[in-house]
């Protein structure tokens, strides 16, 4: 009842098998119990295509999210080791390895993190966050630019970002000093974007393309193909917190809205520059209005 929310009669029905569980009840308990959401399920033996997925435990503190980086670099460091190996990108908000390079940006994150989960409202102290946090964070940046990368952008993809920073400063809770920093590192992050958009590559000279849309039906995740074999699907279900499968259902329905999208949406390359200009200005607009 705690773990749920829930009355004894609401549990008693969900026990019963009369009201299903959601998926963010299967969530709750898969968190609590520290088991896969397959592992849930009564015969998970009967049918391994049922797999599907597991999860990260939810963010308390800074410990936690050094949890989730070394599991994200673990994600890629299987990819980076095969020479065809891709990675798509749905980009509702900024992809975490756009900006956790910036020792300013990477952490404010961290902080927005933790003071989620508190509901505290402490002033964000960049030099508080641990250096270890920021150092993983620019490791698993390069590490991203040593893949191929196609990423399904929305217009708006920055503005969350810029709002959160907004609403610290206004709050008093960031120094004037402290905004600057960040508005410098989000045009490096924009400078970066720019180039890897017109030159079709990440730094690591690894194929890029950029797609942007309209709009996203699929939430914010990732399709990573490591092999012809094997490909992983991760989106997120809330904040930091991802669920992760393999289940080649899921793969495969996470595939297909990949190739809607590319349809519907503007790829922008090379020969599309002037696209790209303006795409690039127009955050930098917002930016500069902090």
């Amino acid at each position: 009842m705690g773990v749920l929310g829930c009355s004894r009669a609401s549990l008693y029905r969900k026990r019963t098998g009369e009201t299903p569980l959601t998926a963010d009840e299967m969530v709750k308990l898969a968190n609590h119990f520290s088991l896969s959401i397959d592992a849930l399920r009564s015969n998970p033996e009967e049918n391994s295509e049922v797999v599907v997925c597991t999860t990260l435990p939810p963010i308390k503190e800074y410990a936690d999210i050094d949890f989730y980086l070394d599991n994200t670099r673990k994600n890629l460091e299987l990819a980076i080791q095969q020479p065809h190996a891709q990675l798509y990108f749905t980009a509702k908000e900024v992809p975490l390895y756009r900006y956790m390079d910036q020792p300013g940006l990477s952490a404010f994150r961290c902080y927005l993190w933790v003071m989620e989960n508190m509901r505290r409202h402490e002033r964000f102290d960049p030099t508080s966050v641990p250096s270890a946090l920021i150092s993983k964070g620019k490791e698993l940046v390069k590490m991203s630019e040593n893949i191929k990368r196609t990423e399904f952008w929305v217009a708006g993809a920055f503005d969350n970002l810029i709002g959160q920073i907004r609403f610290v400063s206004e709050s008093s809770r960031m120094s004037e000093r402290v905004k600057k920093q960040l508005k410098e590192e989000l045009h490096a992050v924009l400078d970066k974007l720019h180039n890897n958009i017109v030159s079709e590559q990440t730094i690591e000279g690894k194929a890029y393309q950029m797609i942007l849309c309209n709009y996203l039906t699929l939430s914010d995740g990732a399709l990573l193909e490591i092999g012809p074999n094997h490909s992983e699907v991760m989106f997120s279900y809330g904040s930091i917190n991802y669920m992760k499968s393999s289940n080649p259902s899921l793969v495969e329905a996470f595939r297909r809205g990949l190739r809607y999208h590319k349809l519907e949406g503007q790829t922008i390359d090379s020969l599309d520059q002037e696209t790209a200009k303006t795409f690039i200005e127009e955050i930098r607009k917002k930016v500069n209005a902090l």
